[in-house]
């Protein structure tokens, strides 16, 4: 039997990224196959190291989350990744479980784009509200969830993850996002 190679991925675009970014797109991981898992796994442990998620998380993200993807059309590279679980107490709500760009792209105003064009596909959904926590020690990524996509910072959580890993826990309400 001859096995024609299938790419599951991507199913479908959702959005082109607006500005200097053209030839990027963001795409919403509905099915996956070997390969696009451990780049994707690969990705996450580059940038959160030990971490990461690896293919037992992801798997059911990609099954019951929304997990989308930043990367060049026709190449195999990643360069963005963001993870949605819905919350169980508010069903309007999801969490924002994962969110990343490639460290070369950082500063370019990359993950702004990105990050907008994901939380507009959320809200297209019927989310109302979306949560996240993040290191109180990671300006760059509070300044890109509070002053610029406009969260809001809901408590201080100290030793959230053990000794020495506080976070913010952050809001936003999406009836503010167009």
């Amino acid at each position: 039997m001859h096995l024609e190679e299938v790419w599951a991925l991507p199913k479908k675009v959702v959005d082109n990224i607006d500005g200097d970014f053209n030839s990027l797109k963001v795409y919403l991981v509905q099915d996956y196959d070997h390969e696009i898992l451990k780049r994707m796994v690969s990705f996450g442990l580059n940038i959160f190291g030990e971490l990461g998620m690896d293919e037992w998380g992801l798997v059911p993200q990609i099954r019951h989350g929304n997990v989308y993807l930043l990367k060049e059309q026709n190449k195999k590279r990643i360069i963005g990744l963001a993870i949605f679980m819905r919350d169980w107490e508010d069903l309007d709500k999801c969490y924002l479980y994962d969110y990343a760009i490639a460290e070369e792209f950082h500063g370019q105003g990359l993950g702004y784009h990105f990050l907008i064009t994901v939380i507009k596909s959320i809200k297209e959904q019927g989310f109302k509200t979306v949560s996240l926590t993040v290191d109180s020690n990671n300006k760059p990524a509070v300044k890109l969830y509070k002053d610029k996509v406009g969260f809001e910072i809901e408590e201080f959580s100290k030793d959230e993850y053990g000794k020495g890993h506080d976070r913010y826990r952050m809001s936003l309400d999406l009836d503010k996002i167009d």
